[in-house]
């Protein structure tokens, strides 16, 4: 069967590394894909290196898009893609469109008008203060994707139950019964095999660690990782605060990594210099390749206000690490509290400078909950296994 694939980005992120994810363990025997992207960046390359037919056309975001005259234009150029797309669709012979996001909406409009399915992979936590600016409500929107789609899949139990709420409060109980049939959740997978992470030991990391001297990480310091864009969601600050309140025999000994880049960078290293916490902390570049960062920590920290899903805990887990997690959406389905990890209350640096101490004071402890999550990460976010259950769902729209 030939899959069209939506993508709304092209840059490196969260939803973007899943469809890679995916479209490298489809079965192409039996599908074969296509995808279009709205630029030419990483994630494009990463397609036509395996061999996948990629196009691009500037979608208009229906959400999360940032308010400009290029947005403008992009609106007005809905009818012309639309043509474009159902051209697309009947010369190569289009059996279903899989939209990689909530923010596009244009592909389901255009199976829709082609007559074939269509399928939407929602990799966000539609929530009001989350989803702004937007169009329309968001209980339209979700009232949208469920009519005009065969499959709703969501990244975690706890991002399809918001959205299942949204449809419940905007459409009669009959239709919306009707409608849930519709809703899947397929977890997102890790990026690496176990067998790639036991190939990627100290002396392959080395060359990265060197290369991180000039910003001072030192690879024999107990160390704590933070991944992710430097922005409000992500809330940095807050890592930040607990670290201030550890007690300074620990903060003397550990050094706390921030990878990443965005909007609040410059703030961080601010604030980083006004509480003299520059011996304890480094702020590093963005990584292509998180391993290096990865095989140097003693654990992860994801400080997020909301999180559908969080791969970067899974990927934590391919490497044994222990991670901390706020309590959010995905996060509280991934971090086994007290038994592979922590999950921490939003906004409470003190529970959470308490949970890194506690790692930090006992080897014996980090080792045994990495150990765990490391077990947990295999047995259910195996790439293989989580794409075959996306193959499923199409088999269920009648893809077989």
């Amino acid at each position: 069967m030939n899959l069209l694939f939506l993508a709304h980005s092209s840059q490196r992120g969260g939803a973007e590394f899943c469809l890679e994810t995916t479209l490298k363990c489809l079965d192409r025997s039996k599908i074969e894909p296509f995808v279009i992207f709205p630029s030419e960046g990483p994630m494009a390359e990463s397609a036509r290196s395996l061999g996948i037919h990629v196009e691009f056309l500037p979608w208009s975001w229906w959400m999360l898009y940032e308010p400009s005259l290029w947005e403008w234009k992009n609106r007005l150029g809905i009818p012309g893609r639309q043509i474009f797309l159902r051209r697309f669709i009947r010369e190569h012979h289009i059996d279903a469109v899989y939209t990689n996001t909530v923010c596009l909406f244009e592909g389901a409009l255009a199976a829709r008008r082609a007559g074939i399915p269509h399928v939407t992979h929602i990799h966000e936590v539609l929530q009001d203060e989350f989803m702004r600016p937007r169009w329309f409500s968001l209980p339209k929107i979700v009232r949208f994707f469920y009519r005009n789609s065969q499959s709703v899949i969501f990244e975690s139990d706890p991002a399809r139950k918001i959205a299942e709420e949204l449809l419940v409060s905007s459409v009669q109980k009959p239709e919306a019964e009707k409608l849930l049939q519709k809703s899947a959740v397929v977890s997102n997978s890790s990026r690496l095999t176990l067998e790639e992470v036991e190939r990627f030991g100290p002396e392959q990391a080395e060359p990265t660690w060197r290369e991180m001297a000039p910003y001072g990480v030192d690879p024999a310091r107990w160390t704590v990782l933070w991944l992710g864009r430097f922005s409000e969601r992500k809330n940095p600050f807050l890592l930040l605060r607990a670290v201030e309140l550890l007690p300074e025999n620990v903060r003397g000994a550990i050094q706390v990594v921030f990878a990443g880049a965005g909007p609040l960078e410059e703030s961080l290293r601010a604030e980083i210099q006004a509480k003299n916490l520059g011996n304890a902390c480094r702020i590093v570049p963005f990584q292509t390749d998180i391993r290096p960062l990865l095989r140097l920590a003693k654990t992860l920290v994801l400080t997020s206000h909301e999180e559908s899903f969080g791969l970067v805990l899974i990927e934590a887990g391919m490497f044994a690490l222990p991670t901390i997690a706020v309590r959010s959406q995905g996060p509280c389905e991934i971090v086994q509290d007290g038994e592979t990890g922590f999950l921490v209350p939003d906004e409470e640096p003190a529970i959470l400078a308490q949970k890194l101490q506690t790692l930090f004071q006992s080897s014996e402890l980090c080792e045994s909950l990495g150990f765990k999550n490391q077990k947990r990460v295999m047995e259910f976010y195996d790439p293989w296994k989580n794409t075959a259950k996306i193959e499923k769902e199409l088999e269920k729209i009648g893809l077989n």
